[in-house]
């Protein structure tokens, strides 16, 4: 977790990088170190690192992240940290962004608490489990029809493309949900050996990528794309999929296979739990009262 956090922290109070981003974004807060990573002192003695951000870059969707912070992650703890907004009041921040461990729990003892801690509602869920369990899954129907083959990156990102491009005339909220992974992404993992064709008897059928990624206190692999075509969505290949994808990944005995995956993304969250993934931590958008909140 240390060594994660270890360049968002080296943010706090970076002036040379807060003007760049300043720059780039073009609002009149002129000051860098506002837009610089921060740590905020909060009354009851604890602490916040937070940073300005702009939910996929829009900067009428300001929120202010919470990077790390000493406050438990209980109602009081959230309650707690609406402190933190007014010192980005220059940016009239729509709502805080926190990582919640077992959001499941979280959240319902938040409905219960008599602690106001504002409106709190899933942003991105954390979706993993070790590798060597997921090898133990009782093997989908459709296993032996699917096969993964080693694939070009620059082709892989035009067939990603085409197939997001489909997916958004059924799916209007795509873009709410996920972006496609482009040819960087897809040649860091190819790099790796982790990314394929994915075939369906033979037939192309889409593109599925992973790499080396250590975060959120996870040690082990990321998912950077799983998508099908059209013809091949609905048939329980989704799942065939991952489960091919976990012997081809270099695991150790303690690494995982985790992605993130909006909760309205009921798809991709299905397939990712009956190959045995689990929710194990979630971004939450956390709105105290006064506040508009994140639109959906």
């Amino acid at each position: 977790m240390t060594h994660w956090l270890e360049p968002s922290l080296a943010l706090v109070g970076d002036a040379e990088w807060g003007g760049q981003i300043r720059d780039m974004v073009q609002l009149p807060v002129p000051d860098p170190l506002a837009w610089a990573n921060r740590r905020v002192e909060l009354a009851d003695g604890h602490w916040a690192i937070a940073g300005i951000r702009f939910r996929g870059r829009d900067v009428e969707k300001p929120f202010v992240d919470i990077i790390a912070t000493s406050l438990p992650p209980e109602p009081s703890g959230l309650a707690a940290l609406g402190e933190v907004l007014p010192q980005f009041s220059a940016f009239s921040p729509l709502c805080l962004r926190v990582n919640l461990p077992d959001p499941e729990l979280g959240l319902r003892a938040l409905t219960a608490s008599d602690v106001d801690a504002g409106r709190a509602t899933p942003d991105l869920l954390i979706v993993g489990r070790p590798v060597a369990e997921m090898l133990e899954q009782p093997l989908a129907s459709r296993y032996d029809d699917v096969s993964l083959v080693p694939c070009d990156a620059e082709e892989a990102e035009k067939r990603v493309a085409a197939i997001y491009d489909e997916l958004r005339r059924a799916r209007p909220q795509l873009d709410q949900w996920a972006t496609p992974a482009d040819a960087d992404a897809l040649e860091d993992a190819a790099e790796e050996g982790l990314l394929f064709e994915i075939l369906v008897n033979g037939t192309s059928a889409g593109v599925v990528a992973a790499e080396r990624n250590d975060a959120y206190g996870l040690a082990g692999f990321c998912m950077q794309e799983i998508v099908l075509d059209s013809a091949h969505r609905g048939h329980r290949l989704g799942v065939a999929t991952l489960q091919r994808l976990c012997r081809e990944v270099p695991a150790s005995a303690d690494d995982v296979l985790w992605g993130h995956i909006h909760p309205d993304n009921f798809a991709s969250l299905r397939n990712a739990q009956e190959s045995g993934r689990k929710v194990v931590t979630a971004h939450v958008w956390v709105t105290p009262t006064g506040y508009d909140g994140m639109p959906a």
